[in-house]
């Protein structure tokens, strides 16, 4: 579609210098069919959006206003359920504009994307070109659950595994696959993962909860084992988990009951949260390591203490965090730390996973570096057991 035929009735612009206002209109106008606005300060565009009856289809906002700058802007946007699209513009540090693109997506806005100055004409229709002037839906809420009803879960078995595969980038070969707990609600339908774990930890159903994950993870595990398929199976822990120094010795025993190799299990633990009571951590998680399983440092790049986890735990894995990885190769911020992560993972012996590898140009980047494994949707997205067995006989 050409960004001329886009269907606008109506477009703001918002920027505190005139030139650069009318400017901005005058290419907003080439480029876009129907009325375009402009205001001088973010006030007067809340003011503007507040009387309207209908929405604007979109809105160019520059950045570095007085008064009211366009991250305040983007604060109010949010605050007032503005439904249409975004454009940021800014002659400032392309880091600046990058970090506004996250908090505008932070906020639930509906970012088109954004501009460097000077705008041009063919730099604004390549934004616009893929942008489809819609209607915004209304936000979808998580459905409430109780800690009896998830008590009720777990106990009824309700809580059941998906698995998304984990590939050896080199070969091609599956060398592992992450198992990821799920809860279809009779009544509610699917609770997000986030909610119910939540609710686990805060109610201290936690440890019953990593408990049938790993028992089902371990079931699957074996039967997998005994058909030929020489793959890992990675289960991810709460910190609430590694609070308990009986949490080894446990978890063997159940392993073990479920007739799978321990040394063919993965744990997973969220960098994050691992600055909570370190020493205990540290007990625990050497003390797994000597039962057999592989321990991963998962979401790398979003926590606060980094090389200090990795100089002191027992990691053998690394699982780079997606927001690193799927469109690094177009954003020079996250490839460099994608670069530097599997760089130094390699110098510490360890393996590195891609996390979020969404397309080919993704899979090629993280080949390019080195990566090890890659798991996303690219190659497969979660999947039920009996669907993991079909791919598997596929390949």
């Amino acid at each position: 579609m050409n960004a001329k035929e886009l269907n606008v009735k109506t477009a703001l612009v918002i920027d505190d210098e005139k030139f650069m206002r009318d400017f901005l209109c005058s290419v907003v106008g080439k480029v876009c069919s129907g009325n375009v606005l402009s205001v001088s300060s973010g006030q007067e565009a809340l003011d503007i959006i507040s009387s309207r009856d209908e929405p604007l289809d979109f809105i160019l906002c520059d950045l570095q206003m007085p008064e009211m700058d366009g991250i305040e802007v983007i604060r109010h946007l949010a605050d007032i359920d503005y439904s249409g699209g975004v454009i940021l513009v800014s002659g400032e540090d392309q880091r600046i504009l990058e970090t506004a693109n996250s908090i505008a997506e932070g906020r639930g806005l509906n970012l088109i994307g954004s501009l460097t100055k000077p705008v041009s004409v063919e730099s604004l229709s390549q934004l616009l070109a893929n942008y489809n002037v819609v209607e915004k839906k209304p936000a979808w809420s998580a459905p409430e659950v109780s800690e009896e009803e998830l008590r009720s879960a777990i106990q009824t078995g309700d809580i059941f595994l998906h698995f998304q595969p984990q590939i050896d980038i080199k070969s091609g070969a599956v060398r592992g696959v992450e198992a990821l707990a799920r809860w279809n609600h009779l009544e509610k339908g699917m609770i997000p993962p986030d909610i119910f774990i939540n609710i686990a930890e805060q109610y201290q159903l936690i440890d019953a909860l990593t408990d049938t994950v790993i028992e089902q993870a371990s079931r699957q595990g074996a039967l997998w084992s005994r058909r030929g398929y020489k793959f890992r199976v990675s289960v991810n822990l709460s910190m609430d988990n590694l609070r308990d120094l009986d949490f080894p010795d446990r978890l063997a025993t159940l392993v073990e009951s479920t007739g799978m190799d321990i040394k063919n299990l993965s744990f997973e633990i969220t960098e994050s949260r691992l600055v909570e009571d370190l020493s205990t951590c540290l007990d625990i998680l050497t003390r797994l390591r000597l039962k057999g399983p592989e321990l991963s440092i998962d979401d790398f790049g979003t926590g606060y203490a980094s090389m200090e986890h990795l100089k002191k735990m027992p990691f053998s894995e690394l699982k780079i965090d997606r927001a690193f990885v799927n469109g690094a190769h177009s954003d020079g911020t996250a490839r460099a730390i994608l670069e530097s992560s599997i760089y130094l993972a390699k110098q510490l012996s360890m393996i590195t996973v891609a996390e979020g590898v969404e397309t080919r140009e993704d899979w090629d980047l993280v080949e390019s570096l080195g990566c090890d494994l890659i798991q996303g949707y690219y190659v497969a997205r979660p999947m039920d057991a009996e669907s993991f067995d079909g791919w598997l006989e596929q390949r």
